[in-house]
């Protein structure tokens, strides 16, 4: 098998599993307003709620379909109602939608786009602080790029990849070119674990919940395993030590980075010696990512989710960093999954977790259109295997 029908192998396998992934999320899921009968378990289509279906006191229910359809009127006190209060009518996924406060819809639009602004600007910082000088302008147009390739193409070629091959016609330090672009993904995923951290912290200590709620407890293993995993990553990446140590050697020189990374010991130094430069990166890498969460969370409060504040800056972190595994195409059917796993635990229906997370997923493909026009009017992008070799990832061993 050679390496073009690998690729279409692994391709065909994280299409195979976002396709699952989300038909798990789908049969969760109700179109329309549902109950769920208190004996049986069972779930129902919604008619009607008498006099209303925030205090009703019958409810009509229909089954079936054609010409087996039936309908009842049932009185309400025979269905669940939500752990969080309310009424036993669940609302679906299109009533969910339906009242989406426009409002909240563009504050949510309009936050994600000041957050890639910033990561922009970041990327922008960090290659400045390599002594590698491109027009701002121009590191704006290459985020745009990069979140089109991430979000819009199941490719092959990552954004990430994108961005330094475009980088790397400016300058000779193809090296120091991806390592920033390295370094600018490890600062992303060690600042969401931070906020999801500080967020927990908060949430401990201000006595909102506690660790006795399943929830909050599986998010701070969830959290205390990704840091440990990022610290893990960084040594594995940057410490020959560590390495040799504890025997990793043979597995990083097959990366195709690694010649990079370990001819790139410059880049690193530059890095230490201008760490007031890296703390106002961090402290970008933060701003942007509240921007973010707060732009998500908008969303949930324009969806009427009954949610605190709080949790959504706890668990958005989580579903992102652990929906960064590339097991699918763009993550699609993983974001959703986690979405579920975690925002149904804090008491939200699969139909407005299902809406939720289809806005969440619809703002940065949007976003990512202008990097189409970025696409057209640039230099054409060459294949991925000429890409790869323009970068020199392509069957090259370090040390």
């Amino acid at each position: 098998m050679n390496k073009r029908q690998k690729k279409v192998l692994v391709l065909s396998v994280k299409v195979l599993i976002a396709v699952a992934l989300l038909g798990w999320v789908l049969s969760k899921a109700h179109w329309s307003d549902y109950v769920t009968a208190k004996d049986t378990g069972k779930t129902y289509a919604v008619v009607e709620a008498r006099p209303n279906p925030d205090t009703p006191q019958t409810i009509t229910i229909s089954g079936g379909s054609l010409w087996w359809s039936w309908q009842k009127q049932m009185p309400a006190d025979q269905f669940v109602v939500p752990e969080r209060g309310g009424s036993p009518v669940q609302p679906g996924f299109v009533s969910t939608l339906m009242r989406m406060s426009p409002l909240f819809l563009a504050g949510g639009f309009l936050g994600f786009l000041i957050s890639l602004l910033v990561v922009a600007v970041r990327w922008w910082f960090l290659l400045r602080l390599q002594d590698i000088h491109i027009p701002l302008w121009e590191a704006v147009r290459l985020t745009f790029l990069g979140q089109f390739f991430n979000t819009l193409l199941p490719s092959t070629v990552g954004g990430d990849l994108v961005k330094a091959y475009y980088v790397s016609k400016h300058t000779p330090k193809k090296g120091a070119v991806l390592v920033s672009v390295v370094v600018d993904r490890v600062l992303g995923l060690t600042e969401l674990t931070l906020l999801a951290a500080i967020m927990l912290t908060v949430v401990l200590l201000g006595n909102l919940a506690s660790l006795d709620d399943p929830n909050i407890r599986r998010s701070a293993i969830a959290i205390a395993i990704v840091i440990a995993l990022i610290v893990g990553a960084v040594l594995f990446l940057f410490s020959r030590r560590f390495r040799r140590l504890f025997h990793l050697q043979k597995i990083y020189s097959r990366l195709p980075m690694a010649h990079h990374i370990a001819a790139a010991g410059d880049a690193a130094i530059l890095y230490r010696q201008r760490i007031t430069g890296l703390v106002k990166a961090v402290c970008m890498t933060f701003g942007a990512h509240l921007m973010w969460v707060g732009a998500l969370a908008l969303l949930g409060f324009g969806l009427n989710l009954k949610l605190p504040w709080f949790e959504y800056f706890l668990y958005i972190p989580l579903v992102y960093i652990i929906g960064s595994i590339p097991i699918s195409p763009g993550s699609v059917g993983l974001i959703e999954s986690l979405y579920l796993a975690f925002f149904h635990a804090a008491g939200v229906s699969p139909s407005e977790i299902l809406a939720f997370a289809l806005l969440a997923r619809l703002i940065p493909i949007f976003w990512g259109l202008p990097g189409i026009i970025v696409a057209v009017t640039g230099a054409k992008l060459p294949k991925a295997e000429t890409l790869e070799a323009e970068l020199g990832l392509a069957g090259e061993q370090a040390e």
